[in-house]
């Protein structure tokens, strides 16, 4: 494992998760080299790799003085990037694959005022998808502008585009492994439950959509996905930002009811049910509070 010398906490940490990934490695770390802005670490977090790939990580240590490289076995890349995270020392924290870059040198540059000022919990932009996905934008195209709740509802944000504030990790725990391919989807809903992301309108990363979330799908998160949903939504029952999501738990008990998950159905009518008897309580107190 290589350690870079103690120095005062950096503004961002870029997770960098690797396995056997010597054909891309040197352009995304070369991204990172050029960046304008200095004030970042990269955790190159490796799963061992059988490759050249910790042996071109090595190579970045000079124009990377803020490297680290720890290469061990894990179950995974959603755990190497827990691993990552939980070696990461800056304020805020950005996946970045393998095979994808930052978009240009000054990327971080032009970001590094927001991060310092912003008070929310996850700021992100969009980048550009460099190759054939189902994202529904060409190649060289570009995704995904602003994500409100109800859209992260039906799709997710590219997390190569994604500022997480690295306290976060600590309130919310890591990426969740039981998620194949969509921890990341998870981890940004729940988030996005507890508070509006932030949306600036910047190309963060080039994405190379060749990882997983591209080619597989994930029927664990799709099977618990109502159900997180329900959860989020009956643990804020007076959040009036999530009031107009309330009529999904409708439309899941009836897509969970032609399933033959009666019980789940009878779950999220009961939830729903309870949330608009509250709401209904709670405008009747506030029509009093007025009248006062």
């Amino acid at each position: 494992m290589t350690r870079p010398a103690a120095a005062a906490a950096p503004l961002v940490s870029f997770i960098v998760p690797t396995f056997d990934s010597q054909a891309h490695l040197a352009n995304a770390l070369q991204s990172l080299a050029d960046q304008t802005c200095r004030d970042f670490e990269v955790v190159l977090s490796d799963g061992a790799s059988l490759d050249d790939t910790v042996l071109i990580a090595q190579g970045f240590a000079q124009a990377l003085p803020s490297l680290t490289i720890d290469s061990q076995p894990d179950k995974g890349v959603y755990d190497a990037i827990n691993r990552g995270i939980g070696r990461a020392r800056g304020d805020w924290v950005l996946v970045l694959g393998s095979d994808d870059r930052l978009h240009a040198p000054d990327t971080l540059a032009t970001l590094a005022s927001t991060l310092r000022a912003s008070a929310a919990v996850v700021v992100y932009g969009d980048v550009i998808v460099t190759g054939p996905s189902q994202l529904g934008v060409p190649v060289g195209g570009r995704y995904a502008g602003p994500m409100p709740l109800e859209r992260l509802l039906l799709g997710n944000v590219c997390q190569q585009a994604m500022f997480y504030r690295r306290s976060l990790f600590a309130e919310l725990g890591g990426f969740n492994l039981r998620y194949r391919v969509w921890a990341d989807w998870d981890f940004n809903l729940r988030a996005a439950f507890r508070a509006p992301l932030q949306w600036v309108d910047v190309v963060v990363s080039d994405y190379a959509t060749s990882g997983m979330s591209s080619s597989s799908s994930d029927s664990v998160f799709g099977d618990e996905l109502p159900e997180l949903v329900r959860c989020e939504l009956a643990s804020r029952p007076y959040d009036r930002r999530l009031w107009p999501l309330h009529g999904r738990l409708r439309r899941q008990a009836k897509e969970l009811r032609r399933r033959g998950k009666w019980r789940a159905a009878l779950r999220h009518w009961a939830t729903y049910a309870v949330l608009i008897t509250k709401r209904v309580l709670a405008g009747k107190r506030q029509t009093v509070a007025g009248l006062r």
